[in-house]
């Protein structure tokens, strides 16, 4: 027998042998419900068919990075176990690859790089292949991979036979999962199955109770619409009532608005007068044959606009009363009133009548129910009136006839009191406080600040040093003046020297009295000019013009070192131990009663002035009083942009002597002004009549 014989011979042998495990394979899907025992068995037997080092059961899913469940066979060596490592990010990114991608890989050893070190002996150990091929699910979901450890020397065709091999494999968990199916899988699906048909009945429970909810026949509608669409899980439910003549929409699914004069509602208006018209149900899944042509045309007409690929338009009539009455059995039943129709749309999907039978005889029945009883409780003549008297007959005579009468009672008492109580009418108004004496202290020269020996809320004496500047450049000009004065002086002393000589020309004299004479004038204009600088130089020394109390905040922090210049102001001393004034800001709308109540002042002769009650915003729990001093004749606008009156408050000092902690300059106040006595209903209701009288009455 020759060598190509041979070959020839085992190769169909190992074919046949194959082919024998494969049909071992099937048999073993059908008949192991154990998975463990089913993976032990395959991967065994792959091993001894292939003459490979290991293989490997991965699995995975999308939280996770694959893990390895199953393993049968050893790693040839230290440095396979350090790459196959699970440790191996790179050996990982791979095995995610082939999961992700979901077609079979395969490469060599050398193209990865362990995990952990080895010891230098093992750096020349052989090399070996890595062939994976992906798992999939029975819903072609792949859920992990098999990997192969093979020799790294065999050939290319024979790797692509053991590659072609392992897929076979890898095809036999996905027959078993279909075959046998996991008991996690099946719990799953049970529960799930559970879940979907208690929600179902749990959405035709809500059904129910929406469409019963109102009894308006438009909110009815509405809720028809908006209910139905969810529980058949369409595109659009319309509801369109009938009139007597002709159907009208009234309510569209998830529009609260719309307009009855749109080309696709009035479409959609014929189509709904069509089928209530001849009592016929349309159900269009895309074809419109077998309809009469003038039917036809419409639902064509509006499914040119609507574009929807099923159309579901069903009228709606009156229930028929069931009874079992000897009389009214032999009456002829009442006939079935056309309430209207109900149109349901899907946009994409062709669905037929059969599919969805129940739910759509279940909102049926109920929508006809809800609008036959809102059509009846709308035709209750003047039924918003009689609700109303209704209402109020009960509310006040039936079992509360007792509390109507005291309430009546109480009115009138009520209205005794607004009209002849009398009440001071007091004009509450914003404002800010400040100390009567107070200074503002500007530096009146450019320099730094280089002392500051007070502190917030030190107090100081009059005289007394607030601040030290420095200006170094005011201090040259002062030496470079004193330079020049010395000079000059020198100069016209030797020019009086020269004068008195005898023996001098007159032309000589001449000049030289010339020179005196301007060296005199340089010398009272530098002198003016150094006396400036001098007097330049005692501003950089601040004292305070008063004795009080500093309220600047934190001035050594914010103001040494500071570059000041002239007119900035830097500090504020007020007294705090003498009076106060109030700068309130009094509205516009409020203005008048003040003025009213000062012009009947000066009508009694009464020199007192208007008492003003305050509360600074330091301490609320005081009530203060003071007297308005002046009023402003011109009104300034205010942060909001109205107009405001700024009024001048007088209050004396004594009430504040034990509040020097709670004493703030320019803390808020709130003011009420005393404008004389009114009645009680005007004082408690002015600003509604003020209103009335501006918006209402003028």
């Amino acid at each position: 027998m020759s060598t190509s014989q041979k070959q020839q011979t085992e190769q169909e042998a190992f074919q046949s042998k194959l082919r024998r495990e494969f049909q071992q394979f099937a048999q073993l899907v059908e008949t192991e419900p154990d998975f463990d025992q089913f993976c032990a068995t395959v991967l065994r037997r792959t091993i001894e068919l292939t003459h490979a080092h290991c293989i490997l059961l991965w699995r995975s899913n999308d939280q996770s990075a694959p893990v390895v469940t199953h393993r049968v066979g050893e790693l040839p060596h230290a440095v396979a176990a350090a790459i196959v490592s699970p440790d191996n990010e790179q050996h990982i990114h791979f095995v995610e690859e082939v999961i992700g991608e979901r077609q079979p890989m395969g490469l060599h050893s050398d193209a990865f790089v362990p995990s952990s070190p080895f010891d230098s002996t093992e750096l020349d150990a052989a090399p070996f292949l890595m062939l994976l091929s992906p798992i999939f699910s029975p819903s072609r979901t792949c859920s992990g991979a098999l990997e192969l450890i093979q020799r790294g020397e065999l050939e290319q065709p024979v790797i692509e036979g053991h590659r072609r091999f392992l897929a076979h494999i890898a095809q036999l968990f996905q027959q078993w999962q279909q075959r046998h199916g996991s008991p996690d899988q099946r719990s799953t699906e049970r529960a799930a199955a559970a879940e979907r048909k208690s929600a179902t009945w749990s959405e035709k429970l809500d059904y129910v109770t929406e469409v019963h909810r109102h009894i308006s026949p438009t909110e009815t509608a509405y809720d028809i619409a908006n209910e139905s669409r969810k529980l058949l899980n369409c595109d659009r439910v319309s509801v369109a009532l009938w009139n007597g003549r002709r159907c009208k929409i009234r309510a569209i699914s998830s529009q609260d608005k719309f307009d009855n004069r749109a080309n696709v509602v009035k479409k959609l208006r014929k189509v709904a007068t069509s089928s209530v018209s001849s009592s016929s149900e349309f159900w269009i899944t895309g074809d419109t044959e077998g309809l009469a042509p003038q039917v036809k045309k419409q639902i064509d007409d509006y499914l040119d606009e609507a574009h929807s690929r099923t159309l579901a338009v069903i009228p709606l009539f009156s229930p028929t009363e069931s009874t079992t009455h000897l009389e009214t059995r032999r009456r002829r039943p009442p006939k079935p009133r056309k309430l209207g129709a109900l149109i349901i749309e899907y946009f994409d999907a062709d669905t037929k009548r059969e599919d969805i039978a129940d739910t759509v005889d279940l909102i049926l029945k109920q929508s006809q129910l809800a609008l036959e009883n809102s059509r009846i409780h709308g035709e209750i003549f003047l039924l918003p009136v009689w609700q109303r008297l209704g209402w109020l007959q009960k509310l006040l005579f039936r079992d509360h006839l007792a509390k109507t009468v005291t309430g009546l009672v109480a009115l009138l008492v009520l209205t005794a009191l607004m009209i002849f109580f009398p009440k001071e009418l007091k004009m509450k108004v914003d404002g800010v406080m400040h100390p009567t004496v107070r200074q503002t202290i500007f530096s009146q020269s450019d320099g730094i600040i280089r002392e500051v020996p007070i502190d917030e809320r030190s107090s100081v004496k009059s005289g007394q040093t607030l601040l030290q500047l420095e200006n170094p450049d005011l201090e040259l000009q002062i030496a470079d003046a004193q330079l020049q004065l010395e000079t000059i002086e020198h100069q016209i002393h030797e020019a009086t020297s020269q004068l008195s000589r005898s023996g001098l020309e007159d032309e000589k004299k001449a000049e030289l009295s010339g020179s005196l004479r301007l060296l005199e004038i340089r010398q009272s204009s530098l002198s003016e000019q150094y006396k400036l600088m001098e007097q330049k130089k005692r501003f950089l020394h601040i004292t305070s013009p008063i004795d009080g109390t500093v309220v600047t905040p934190q001035p050594k922090r914010r103001l040494m070192n500071f570059p000041a210049t002239a007119n900035l102001a830097v500090l504020e001393v007020v007294d705090l131990t003498g009076t106060w004034q109030l700068e309130l800001n009094i509205p516009q709308n409020k203005i008048g009663y003040i003025d009213e109540a000062l012009k009947q002042r000066q009508q009694q002769k009464k020199p007192e002035p208007l008492t003003v009650e305050f509360r600074i915003g330091t301490n609320p729990n005081l009530n203060l009083r003071g007297t308005l001093v002046s009023v402003a004749s011109r009104a300034v606008a205010s942060e909001t942009g109205s107009p405001t009156f700024q009024a001048i408050v007088d209050a004396d000092g004594e009430q504040f002597r034990e509040l020097t902690d709670e004493l703030r300059t320019g803390a808020g106040v709130t003011a009420k002004i005393h404008c004389g006595t009114r009645s009680l209903g005007f004082v408690c209701f002015y600003q509604v009549i003020d209103w009335l009288r501006t918006n209402v009455f003028f």
